[in-house]
């Protein structure tokens, strides 16, 4: 297929001398810039050496959340703006976004008090276990903090047996439990590629590519480089916004900037395949301690028990991968909570492992590091003639505040204005959604008066909200689906090829959607998904051989999964 989106871009990107903003890094931060700039008529380049989506971003515990842990160091501003940012997400991408109840276990009625109030009052304290008196105050706050364009209910203490009915496999020695109210994404890489779709329609001028490296400079200009085919392309720019999150000092000394900004924490997660405990979990969050004081989480995902994370301190992004230590340390967190409820390495089938870009600290206790953004800048110096606004720390939940903070500063050393807001602006496939149900049932009615079943046209809101309209319209005639992954069609995977920045398999399984998460995938899945890929971009043998080898390399490398004899997957 000659017209994908990318070789659109890519031939764009040929013709292209010069931009006023180029952002390396397309992770949600970078994303939600482009989207912004975009919005305000500024010309953007944002390139990423992988995929959207494709580092940290794609690997978070799934949650969109206030930031309730943040209270006890005293991080007030960060808790009010991230319970702000998540009423907003939940209102401006409710396709993905959902409201989650989050249960805390709690087995003391007064542990805690004073190293929390010295935590609180910012001076340096363990907390290795929180009663019922200190979470009780904590959430009485959150709830104040959470007030603003309030969406979610007000926490509630609960009896420890009610808590035991509610959910039976709970530990039964705890004293007492917490209910209060978050919410969780189901699909942040889906979010990602959509707010480039939405800059590069808010502003056609703008480019978001995937697979393209900034490497360095040459004559006062950005030298960026296509990963697939080698080709180099030199841009010049009045400002480069450094997004790359982990790997923003590799970034910096490429552009000649030594330095260090970044002490990255590595956070694991494992899947557990353990559908019947799972189903007891619907709809809730357990948010409790390990040993040491370490916050754990455990839900359903899918039909499947998620379970994270550490926090462990990292030099190597690139090489980060759940370890056996890590496993061990979260299967036994598991084990406390849940003591009746056998779960084995044998349970799991995925693992995944993101490296946060933390600010550089020498801290003891890397879950004290803060989770606050900034932006320094580095101006230009006799080799480079534009400044570099370096993006670090942040999180999921406050991306668009951050990356307003980041598009007024931005905005400042163009000498340009704001044209608008984007506080109000839905994402994507959100657009005419909202947490009422009946916004759904009349999208679906829409989708069912195309021709498609009620429970297809459910699966394509799922997946693409509003969005699933594009999706459906671009049918001509009765789909064709896949053998084993039926809720795939060779005419979806046209149009996630043709609109949605497409160069591999891998971008297909694992930055398109959750699909990889939804249940063990055998190696004739990988095999059918780069069959039909080759149909539609034209792969020849060795390429079928290559991205066929590309995917399990991949399951084998970042989620410790190894094909058997007979094509199924074993975590090892």
């Amino acid at each position: 297929m000659s017209d994908t989106r990318r070789g659109a871009l890519l031939q764009r990107l040929r013709d292209t001398r010069h931009v006023p903003v180029l952002i390396v890094g397309g992770g949600i931060n970078g994303m939600g810039t482009f989207r912004d700039l975009a919005l305000q008529g500024v010309d953007c380049l944002l390139v990423e050496r992988g995929d959207f989506c494709s580092g940290t971003s794609r690997a978070p515990s799934r949650m969109i959340h206030g930031g309730l842990k943040y209270l006890e160091t005293g991080e007030f501003r960060l808790v009010r703006e991230s319970a702000e940012e998540r009423n907003r997400l939940l209102q401006n991408a409710a396709h993905y976004v959902h409201p989650l109840e989050m249960i805390i276990p709690i087995y003391s009625w007064t542990a805690g008090i004073l190293p929390a109030l010295r935590r609180f009052l910012r001076r340096p304290a363990k907390l290795t276990e929180r009663g019922a008196a200190v979470i009780k105050f904590g959430l009485t706050l959150y709830d104040l903090y959470g007030r603003s364009n309030r969406v979610l209910p007000r926490h509630r203490m609960i009896r420890r047996a009610d808590a035991l009915r509610e959910i039976p496999d709970l530990d039964p020695q705890i004293r007492i439990a917490a209910s209060y109210y978050d919410a969780w994404i189901t699909s942040p890489e889906r979010l990602v590629i959509e707010l480039a779709l939405d800059g590069m329609e808010a502003n056609p001028a703008s480019m978001a590519l995937n697979h393209v490296s900034f490497d360095g400079m040459e004559s006062d200009r950005a030298r960026l480089r296509d990963a697939t085919t080698g080709e180099v392309f030199l841009v010049g720019c009045d400002l480069m916004i450094n997004a790359a999150g982990p790997w923003i000092d590799r970034v910096n000394a490429a552009a000649g900037e030594a330095g260090r900004m970044i002490g990255g924490t590595k956070g694991s997660h494992l899947l557990l395949d353990l559908p019947i405990f799972a189903r007891s979990l619907e709809g809730r969050m357990m948010y409790f301690e390990a040993e040491g004081g370490r916050i754990c989480l455990v839900s359903n995902f899918m039909g499947h028990v998620l379970l994270g994370s550490t926090d462990l301190a990292t030099e190597d992004p690139d090489g980060a991968v759940c370890t056996d230590e890590e496993v061990d340390y979260l299967l036994d967190a598991f084990r406390r909570i849940f003591p009746g409820v056998t779960a084995t390495r044998d349970n799991i089938f995925f693992s995944y492992t993101g490296v946060r870009p933390l600010p550089a600290q020498n801290a003891s206790d890397p879950g004290a590091i803060s989770r606050d953004h900034s932006i320094p800048v580095l101006p230009p110096t006799e080799e480079r003639n534009f400044p570099i606004l370096s993006l670090v720390g942040g999180k999921w939940t406050t991306f668009r505040s951050f990356s307003a903070e980041v598009t007024d500063v931005a905005l400042s050393c163009l000498s340009r204005e704001r044209r608008r807001t984007t506080k109000d602006v839905a994402i994507g496939g959100g657009v005419g959604l909202s947490q009422r149900a009946s916004d759904a049932e009349a999208l679906l009615s829409d989708l069912t008066a195309t021709g498609l079943s009620r429970t297809r046209a459910a699966r394509l809101l799922t997946c693409y909200g509003s969005r699933a309209r594009l999706v459906a319209n671009s049918f001509r005639g009765p789909e064709t689906f896949l053998t084993q992954l039926p809720d795939v069609s060779h005419e979806e995977l046209v149009f996630i090829v043709r609109h949605e920045v497409v160069h591999s398999a891998q971008d297909v399984l694992f930055g398109r959607g959750a699909l990889f998460l939804e249940r063990p995938l055998p190696r004739a899945a990988l095999s059918e998904l780069v069959l039909a890929l080759a149909g539609i971009l034209d792969w020849d043998a060795a390429r079928i051989t290559l991205e066929e080898e590309n995917l399990v390399e991949r399951y084998r490398r970042h989620h410790r999964i190894r094909f058997d004899a007979e094509g199924m997957p074993q975590f090892v």
